[in-house]
């Protein structure tokens, strides 16, 4: 059998062969090879019989697809059949007196009743057995049959049976049928075979002329074919001609793809060309597809400010939830993160990924060092979240906002909380020891000891009294916070009882303010000065200071305190006492008592004093501005007795100022000790503050019913 075809034998590739049959004379609508055998010529070399009753059917009607599509049907037949030069000559005396009943069966067969046709032939066979229909209507009604069936397998996803079809039909697989073939394309990449799949969509575009039809050849390609072989197919355009081709479409899909892969990973770069490609994307359309890969590029590539405009011209263009996604990360990486947080509580419902971003902007602003100044309705909108998503990571962080802003119990109340989310979180668990120690809740710290000594180095230390360095500590509380809602009902901090209490308040926050720390000596803030001025910007680069001599290290810590980044600090004071001189050493223990000091930790700030020998100045100051700390701790949770104790002990050091004098004075009040409060705060008002003394003579004298002077 001779095989008719070209350089692609998609008959033979269905079937499976190995060898492909080669043929001269590639026309435009030339079958592939498996095409029906072409008849064994005469002997005599005449032109077989040619059947044309379709053809001459075809041009009596005016039909000139049908026409057309005979032609290329016959040729992929007869191979040396020339169809007649002039058309007219079919509807001429050669179809003189044609038959009535043919004339019908092509009739239908235009129309596309095929059921009718096939009913009527087997009608005229039982009255005349000895008729036969022509061969050329029987052809066209396999034709059309088998197409039938291969249309509706591929419908169906019946990718084995359109390969059978196409198999025991390849007379579809023509230019005239170029959609049996894409689907037959469909069927082989369905099927695991997507060389063969490559195989057709060559056949086509070497092989059919329609420049919408090899067009779409690709574009189908695109959806099923790996890239590599998608660009391979591209030499196949033709530039020349009266119809020439136009992949440009093709090829920026194909960028677009690179660059797209590229913006959802930082380690590929994509090339200047084809971010060109999708900037025109992006210039040219309205669509907000190209804004976004753009977008998501510029974002991961380390440009989030390029990135957050063209997130928000994605925005603009109804890019929705991923636009969304995007402006929020886009406007964090810059560090605009209360911008983010409004934006993100807007988006936050729409889909999981808006969920999830702004719980983590949420968790990034809480966690900020020092902690902002965030307004009621801020937490308002944070906390009820938080509470129903359950994120354990928000949950701590409010606790560690709340730590540094003094409010210990609601602190004690979300890291207990975020424990109940991850029961493994170890963070949350360090906090809830600190807070419960804070507060003296000796059993509570106890029960935090004792789950969790063996898991975790630094609530060992802790408990022992030898932790150094912790995570996260208390920033100076600012004048003006916003309260935490406690994750879960609480008791309220008693509170003095004045007849003036917005007095008394002020009072209590100037005491807070003014005495986070002692500096009493006065080089101090020109060493952190001096030291900011020698590091310059690097001083607020975050870097690791092992490493660094002790004498590096040491200006590095002065310079980080002069920014207001304490704990950076402690962990260069750290560097500076292991590796310095003894001289090194002493200055590396004082900056480091400072360092929690300005983070109200005094416990850690009086283990860094003893680290290193300090003069009897510095042990002074020292101490007394950790006796400080402690009594306003003390007097902020109602632990009043030991308010006095530490101011006792704290005049012992200094003489005892007029600010806390008022302190010890309404611990006296709370206690119930009326004459000791009242010799306090008469020897107050004789230094020149006579309303804040007032007003506990005042309080003094409404609790007891009895008028003092």
């Amino acid at each position: 059998m001779r095989l008719v075809g070209s350089a692609i034998t998609i008959a033979v590739a269905i079937l499976g062969f190995a060898a492909i049959a080669q043929q001269t004379g590639t026309g435009t609508n030339q079958p592939p090879a498996g095409s029906p055998p072409t008849p064994t010529p005469p002997a005599n070399g005449s032109q077989p019989q040619v059947d044309e009753s379709a053809l001459r059917y075809f041009a009596s009607q005016g039909d000139t697809r049908r026409v057309n599509a005979e032609i290329a049907r016959l040729r992929a037949l007869y191979p040396n059949w020339t169809p007649p030069s002039d058309l007219s000559q079919l509807s001429g005396a050669a179809a003189a007196a044609p038959d009535p009943l043919i004339e019908r069966l092509w009739n239908l067969y235009r129309e596309d009743r095929i059921a009718e046709v096939r009913a009527a032939i087997t009608e005229r066979q039982t009255s005349d057995p000895n008729w036969k229909p022509p061969e050329e209507l029987v052809t066209a009604l396999d034709m059309v049959e088998a197409r039938r069936r291969l249309t509706n397998a591929s419908d169906t996803g019946q990718w084995r049976t359109v390969l059978q079809v196409a198999t025991e039909t390849p007379g579809l697989l023509t230019c005239t049928n170029v959609d049996v073939m894409w689907r037959v394309a469909e069927a082989f990449a369905r099927t695991d075979q997507p060389n063969r799949t490559r195989d057709v969509y060559t056949y086509l575009l070497q092989n059919c002329a329609n420049p919408g039809e090899r067009l779409a050849t690709l574009q189908k390609a695109l959806t099923l074919l790996p890239e590599p072989q998608v660009t391979a197919l591209l030499q196949f355009e033709r530039k020349t001609g009266e119809t020439p081709d136009d992949f440009t479409s093709i090829r920026d899909e194909l960028a677009r793809r690179r660059v797209e892969r590229a913006s959802l990973d930082s380690k590929m770069t994509a090339s200047a060309e084809d971010l060109a490609v999708v900037e025109r994307m992006v210039q040219n359309t309205n669509e907000a597809g190209p804004v976004l890969i753009l977008g998501w590029y510029n974002y991961h590539h380390g440009n989030p400010a390029r990135a957050l405009e063209l997130f928000k011209t994605a925005l603009d263009r109804d890019g929705g939830t991923k636009a969304a996604e995007g402006y929020a990360m886009a406007l964090r990486a810059l560090e605009r993160l209360a911008d983010a947080e409004a934006f993100a509580y807007e988006w936050r419902e729409r889909a999981p990924e808006n969920m999830k971003i702004y719980l983590d902007v949420a968790t990034a602003l809480l966690s900020q060092d020092p902690p902002p100044r965030l307004e009621p309705q801020v937490l308002a909108r944070i906390v009820p979240v938080v509470t129903a998503q359950r994120f354990s990571d928000a949950g701590q962080a409010l606790g560690w906002y709340s730590y540094n802003t003094e409010q210990i119990r609601t602190a004690r109340d979300w890291f207990r909380t975020a424990l109940t989310w991850k029961a493994d979180d170890e963070a949350s668990a360090y906090g809830l020891a600190l807070t419960t120690q804070r507060l003296n809740d000796r059993a509570g710290f106890n029960a935090v000891v004792a789950q969790w000594r063996g898991r975790s180095q630094r609530i060992a230390e802790l408990a022992d009294g030898t932790n150094a360095a912790i995570r996260r500590q208390p920033a100076a509380t600012p004048a003006i916070v916003a309260q935490v809602p406690m994750a879960q009902p609480a008791e309220s901090a008693p509170v003095p009882l004045q007849p003036r209490p917005a007095s008394r308040q002020v009072t209590a926050e100037r005491v807070e303010t003014e005495q986070t720390f002692a500096r009493t000596e006065a080089n101090v803030r020109s060493r952190q000065t001096q030291a900011r001025s020698t590091l310059g910007r690097s001083c607020a680069m975050t870097r690791n200071p092992a490493g660094l001599s002790g004498d590096s290290a040491l200006t590095r810590g002065w310079c980080l305190m002069e920014i207001n980044r304490p704990m950076e600090a402690v962990a260069a004071f750290d560097q500076a006492i292991a590796t310095g001189s003894s001289r090194t050493r002493e200055e590396a223990a004082y900056g480091k008592s400072l360092a929690y000091l300005r983070k109200n930790l005094t416990s850690e700030a009086a283990i860094a004093a003893a680290e290193a020998p300090q003069t009897r100045e510095r042990r002074v100051e020292l101490g007394a501005s950790i006796l400080t700390q402690r009594a306003l701790a003390a007097y902020r949770d109602g632990r009043y007795v030991e308010t006095l104790l530490a101011l006792t002990e704290r005049a012992r050091l200094v003489p005892e100022q007029n600010d806390l004098l008022l302190i010890r004075g309404w611990s006296y009040v709370k206690l119930g000790r009326y004459d000791d409060a009242e010799k306090v705060f008469r020897a107050v008002q004789q230094t020149g503050y006579s309303e804040e003394a007032a007003g506990g003579l005042n309080a003094i004298r409404e609790i007891t019913g009895q008028i003092r002077y």
